[in-house]
């Protein structure tokens, strides 16, 4: 198993973009046959003094455990400037450093087109429904990116000769709750009336998401009445009711070209001082599009001079090769041969000019993937690999073609239903067993810590937690010194608990030998006071669940702190 590591700094795996990131950086670490180790820490000077006192973890990373450092600048640090992210990205010289999201002068930069992105919202937005109206959610006032989002606002603005009205320029954090409170701000504060309002645009999903919790609790209908348009894709955009258009950032590119950067950093070859990644606009329901809309023109000129029957056949071969490409291997619980089966139900479907049959065929090949957690962005291309393959089969036959724009419009929102359903059911089960977990062990760790060993082992790896390791500071916020091992597990029943052990070498304890290809370490704090760290191995990453999971070591390291204070000096050592 190699000992080659990477870092990955972020600030919480409970975001979607984030963790979009991390899974893009495994995925390219895999093929160099490094390992990757996660540092979820928290914001640079976080207003929430708990999140800030997580900070101590990113000084656990220096040459003694990792080759070099890829630091999401963009979640971390982008609130304080480029210049007091350079400050602190200088802490891990000598080694090579890639900055995501800030362009760092003298660092190798990752940045997403900011700029690109808003500007084709606010124009589609503009020229796809006569918007002219627009109010735009900003993201924090010293965020590089932010202000460049909002520039680009501006600018779009003015290229379609729109002046700009201060009034529709609102403040937010990125958080879904920040987005409610600016269309509250709008409305109420600065008494903007909904029927003067044609479209609002957030510097990001969530708090997009968020105005559209506001104006559904005003029962003011989405896109019927304002449109709402993000920036990131992040999951939750296309199980959104309405589904939400958006500029889709490149969070799984990010994490593959940083860690790219880094091997050839590594190696002493050059990196370019700065690479811009170029978002795309997806347009879904919250902009007022139906999927009919989008794109008729461009494919009509694709037909071939035949009829429909003729010209499905014709494609078959394509039309098949585009949707297995679309898929990318993840359909394969659904069964050989399941793209001939989708394309025969919707040829049938259109031959009879009545729905049904191919709408029950694409759920029944869902719900078989359900199970190996299907990617609904996946679904969502296959779909989209569908429609454009067809569309010139049917562009001179307008029957026809309205047939199947209907039948594909029914399957993305059956896949979104499906996907939402299947993210309940898991959250569910998932919420159920961490609870099961944390009541087995409240019930030991007051007498026998040690037996919280035994309990996650047989708990956490159904959450693909496949070792883990947690450790208790000497001294609590002094990491210079050798900490101690309050539990641990790993495979083959192997158990830790109660060895000294020095906080940068966690990663290379025996329970990490056979998986160190994916690591997180969680800093654990209790009430702002940081008390220890836990190093996890996993198969798959689920932020929210980790998050839950660092919560709850917090109670356990302070109760043994308190437990030893009670005891005395004497005591010792759990």
């Amino acid at each position: 198993m190699t000992d080659r590591l990477l870092a990955l700094l972020t600030e919480s795996l409970d975001d979607e973009h984030e963790a979009r990131v991390l899974g893009g950086a495994l995925s390219a670490a895999r093929e160099a046959d490094v390992g990757i180790l996660c540092i979820a820490g928290g914001a640079l000077e976080d207003p929430d003094a708990t999140r800030r006192a997580r900070n101590f973890a990113f000084d656990l990373v220096g040459t003694e455990n990792v080759e070099g450092v890829l630091a999401l600048t963009g979640a971390i640090a982008s609130a304080h400037g480029a210049a007091a992210c350079a400050a602190w990205l200088a802490r891990f010289t000598p080694l090579p450093v890639v900055s995501a999201g800030v362009a760092v002068t003298g660092l190798p930069s990752l940045t997403v087109d900011n700029r690109g992105g808003i500007r084709n919202a606010v124009l589609h937005a503009i020229h796809e429904h006569g918007a002219k109206r627009i109010a735009f959610v900003r993201g924090p006032s010293q965020s590089q990116e932010a202000e460049e989002r909002l520039d680009a606002y501006r600018g779009a603005l003015a290229e379609a000769g729109i002046a700009a009205d201060p009034r529709f320029e609102l403040e937010g954090d990125y958080t879904r709750e920040s987005g409610t409170a600016a269309m509250q701000t709008l409305l109420d504060e600065r008494r903007v009336q909904v029927s003067t309002l044609d479209a609002v645009v957030a510097a990001n999903d969530y708090m997009a998401l968020g105005a559209i919790d506001e104006f559904h609790r005003r029962g003011v209908p989405v896109p019927e009445e304002v449109a709402v348009l993000g920036f990131d894709d992040v999951d939750s955009a296309q199980t959104a009711h309405p589904a939400l258009t958006t500029a889709r950032q490149p969070g799984a590119e990010l994490g593959r070209v940083g860690v790219r950067r880094l091997l050839a950093l590594r190696a002493g070859e050059e990196a370019p001082p700065l690479e811009v990644l170029p978002t795309e606009l997806i347009v879904r329901a919250s902009c007022g599009c139906s999927a009919r809309q989008v794109g008729l023109a461009a494919q009509s000129s694709l037909l071939p001079p035949s009829g429909v029957d003729t010209s499905f056949v014709q494609r078959r071969q394509i039309i098949l090769a585009e949707m297995m490409r679309a898929a990318r291997g993840s359909f394969g619980a659904a069964g050989s041969g399941w793209e001939g089966r989708l394309l025969d139900a919707l040829t049938t479907d259109l031959r009879r000019h009545e729905p049904g049959g191919f709408l029950r065929t694409f759920e029944q090949t869902l719900r078989k993937t359900q199970r190996s957690k299907l990617d609904p962005r996946i679904t969502q291309e296959v779909i989209t690999a569908l429609r454009s393959q067809s569309l010139p089969c049917v562009a001179r036959d307008p029957a026809a073609r309205d047939h199947l724009e209907d039948m594909l419009h029914e399957a993305r929102v059956a896949a979104a239903a499906i996907t939402a359903q299947s993210e309940a059911l898991r959250l569910r089960e998932t919420s159920t067993r961490l609870r099961r977990f944390e009541a087995r062990a409240r019930a030991v760790m007051f007498d026998d810590p040690h037996a919280i060993a035994e309990i996650a082992a047989d708990e956490l790896p159904h959450f693909g937690i496949e070792a883990m390791l947690v450790t208790e500071l000497d001294v609590p916020d002094d990491i210079t010194r050798p900490g101690r091992v309050v539990f641990g597990f790993g495979p083959g029943g192997r158990r830790a608990g109660g060895e000294e052990i020095w906080p940068r070498s966690l990663a290379f304890h025996p329970l990490f030998e056979r998986n160190r290809r994916a690591l997180v370490l969680l800093p654990v704090v209790l009430r702002e006071q940081p008390l220890g760290v836990a190093l996890l191995s996993l198969s798959a990453v689920n932020g929210a669940l980790l998050e839950d999971l660092r919560e709850f070591l917090g109670t356990v390291l302070g109760v043994g702190a308190l437990k030893r204070k009670a005891d005395g000096p004497a005591a010792g050592r759990v």
